[in-house]
């Protein structure tokens, strides 16, 4: 098995173009790669450094056993690649149709990147501390609640002026792909978000879009605003 699949080319359409602006990146490092293809495997080699222009992409852990635990979910943006020893800590999988750019070593060291790339760092490592708090001390309820407001603030496209309160975002995540992440299995991921609908926090008439109805409810069932 190889350490990283090569980025194929394609002649798919491109995706949406996300609120990324590639003005200072060479376009001939990016590549177009489809759904669910696997850039990166966990403990292979890697000294590269790659960026989410468009799309999105899971990081994932296998256990021996099969079990997968997604470790971060990275929307435009975001970096991955990280490795300890000159290996991958994580495997690396489209979830849609991408669109990522490789970083070359002169690109990471430059003046304009390189700080990009420790607040990158800094952006993920608060991010491992948050879902190790996620995993170990909040509900299912909870858990659900942040991953959507998470989703949200990555993915969501905002509507006219006067309905900021309300806003939808593509779920590239299957209920299996929460569950992986969230340490739940598909059958509570699936009572909560139809619950969360019910209670009119959010609904969804088709299994992969989301709309927010509700943010700052949403926002205090997860913990993430403190309740009276």
């Amino acid at each position: 098995m190889p350490d990283t699949i090569t980025f194929a080319e394609t002649t798919l359409p491109p995706p949406p173009t996300a609120a990324f602006s590639t003005t200072k990146l060479s376009p001939n490092r990016q590549r177009l790669v489809g759904e669910h293809a696997t850039l990166l495997f966990q403990g292979g080699r890697n000294r590269h450094l790659y960026r989410v222009v468009d799309g999105c992409v899971a990081l994932s852990q296998l256990l021996d056993d099969g079990r997968r635990q997604i470790t971060d979910v990275l929307g435009p943006g975001r970096l991955f690649g990280f490795t300890h020893d000159g290996r991958n800590i994580a495997t690396a999988e489209t979830l849609t149709f991408a669109r990522i750019e490789t970083l070359a070593g002169s690109q990471i060291e430059d003046s304009d990147q390189g700080p990009g790339v420790a607040a990158e760092l800094k952006a993920t490592l608060h991010r491992m501390q948050a879902h190790a708090t996620l995993l170990g001390r909040k509900t299912a309820t909870e858990k659900v609640a942040t991953a959507l407001i998470d989703l949200a603030d990555q993915f969501a496209w905002r509507g006219r002026a006067g309905s900021a309160a309300r806003f939808s975002f593509n779920l590239y995540l299957s209920r299996a792909d929460l569950a992986d992440w969230l340490g739940l299995t598909v059958e509570t991921v699936s009572r909560c978000l139809n619950r969360f609908k019910r209670d009119g926090l959010i609904d969804f008439n088709h299994p992969k879009t989301v709309r927010i109805l509700d943010e700052q409810q949403l926002r205090t069932m997860a913990g993430l605003v403190r309740r009276d």
